[in-house]
Formats: C-alpha cells, sequence, structure tokens
C-alpha cells in the first residue's frame, strides 16, 4: 500500500495526476489492508507491506489487522533517519526499507557535497552513494536507491564499505544540524513534521 490515504474510486483525472488532497471518506486504509490480506490466500503473493506509514498510522492498522505487514517503506536517509518509528518497526517485527536514502539526486547536488559525506566516501576512495547506502545498510535498513545512470547503478551495486564506528556517528550527527527533519519527497497530500526525544516521526 503506496500510502496511508484513500482516493475517490473515479477522480475524473488522467491515473497519476489525481488531486491526492482529496479524501474518500468512506474508505480508509484499514479496508486496503483488509483486502490486501485475502491476497495471501491466493497463492499468488508470499508477502504484503506498506509504504510511508507513521507508528500513528500502523498502530491505528495494527489494531484490526490480522497479519503484520512484512516491511514499511519510507524516506530515510542522514537528514531524516526517523530513529522512532525505525524502533518501533523493529519492535513490531516489520522490516524498514529506505527509499530515497541518497537524500536526493547527484546532479542536483544535495546529500552527495555534504562535506561528512564526501571526506567519509574520500577516506574510503568509494564514491558518495556508497557511504549513504553503507551507512544505512549498518543501521539495519533494507535500502531502494535509484538512479537512471548505468555508471551510478554499477556503483551501487559495488557493495558496501564497512564504516567506523566514528564515522557512523559522523553520519548520524547529520540529523542534529539545523537542517533535522529534511525532507526530499513531500507528498501532495500533505506531511507534518514533529520531533521529539525519541527522534522524528511523521503524521
Amino acid at each position: 500500500m503506496h500510502w496511508p490515504v484513500s482516493l475517490p474510486p473515479d477522480t475524473g483525472a488522467e491515473y497519476g495526476k489525481e488531486d491526492r488532497t482529496k479524501h474518500d471518506p468512506s474508505w480508509t486504509f484499514v479496508d486496503t489492508w483488509r483486502e490486501m490480506e485475502k491476497l495471501l490466500a491466493t497463492g499468488k503473493t508470499k508477502a504484503i507491506g506498506v509504504c510511508n506509514f507513521s507508528t500513528v498510522n500502523l498502530d491505528k492498522l495494527l489494531q484490526s489487522a490480522t497479519i503484520t505487514p512484512a516491511v514499511n517503506q519510507t524516506e530515510i536517509q542522514p537528514l531524516l533517519p526517523q530513529d522512532k518509528l525505525h524502533q518501533y518497526c523493529k519492535d513490531k517485527g516489520i522490516v524498514q526499507t529506505a527509499f530515497g536514502p541518497l537524500g536526493g539526486s547527484q546532479s542536483g547536488g544535495s546529500l552527495h557535497t555534504h562535506p561528512v559525506i564526501t571526506s567519509i566516501a574520500q577516506a574510503h576512495n568509494t564514491g558518495t552513494a556508497n557511504v549513504m547506502l553503507s551507512w544505512a545498510v549498518q543501521r539495519g535498513w533494507s535500502v531502494v536507491p535509484k538512479s537512471t545512470t548505468p555508471a551510478r547503478i554499477a556503483q551501487n551495486l559495488q557493495g558496501n564499505v564497512i564504516l567506523t564506528p566514528d564515522e557512523m556517528a559522523q553520519i548520524d550527527g547529520m540529523a542534529k544540524s539545523p537542517n533535522k527533519g529534511k525532507r526530499f519527497n513531500v507528498p501532495q497530500w500533505g506531511v507534518t513534521i514533529f520531533h521529539d526525544d525519541e527522534g522524528i516521526d511523521l503524521e
């Protein structure tokens, strides 16, 4: 389930161009999940999961779900580690998958030019993407980086580098900067970011 929202069944717009700020009040993500659970009995799928679910939404889902999501895919990158959500999913046996783990495109700069990332990349004689992917894997997430450039795709598949505890701490520290909680992917339907002592969650 890509978003914890339900669009009206007939928006009158071309698929993918709907006004995603208008939701169907008669159908919720709990209803969608109930139908998804039925797919497992068909033998056509082995696991079902969700995307972009906060701890609040996961709590709502698990109140009635008979099957716990196998995975929750959310934006996770050095400025948005979502520690509270990660711990919640770990406690519930839900794998966290990071989309946007590189924090934007290399052509657009973003985290690929951050001094912490570039200095660690130079120390390991590797690319900035490899540093961020290695950090995410060592933090316990699965990652789904995106690229349209063959050379960068090949580089992403070269394998992880082993970051030292100090290097991990340096990257972790990026989330304490003034850019803490920075999102590179903002849904049209809106999201509120709040901070607490346990980290960042999306509601």
